[in-house]
């Protein structure tokens, strides 16, 4: 299987998402004492790393469009 350039784009997107939410990156999040917006730290990563996927994946697909063509 042959991935398009477009692809190989999209997917060099997603890297960040995958790795926020990686065991070593939650750990290092669970380990920090701040409160954001009154939430723990850990909560406050979760929530942004699912917002930030939304964002990732739309632009992933719209690079992934645009070098399709």
């Amino acid at each position: 299987m042959t991935l398009t350039r477009g692809e190989r784009r999209a997917l060099l997107c997603l890297v960040p998402v995958v790795v926020s939410f990686l065991p070593p990156v939650t750990t290092w999040a669970a380990s920090v004492e701040t409160r954001v917006l009154g939430l723990p730290f850990l909560v406050f990563w979760n929530a942004f790393s699912v917002a930030m996927t939304a964002f990732w994946m739309t632009l992933a697909f719209r690079i992934r469009e645009r070098g399709d063509r």
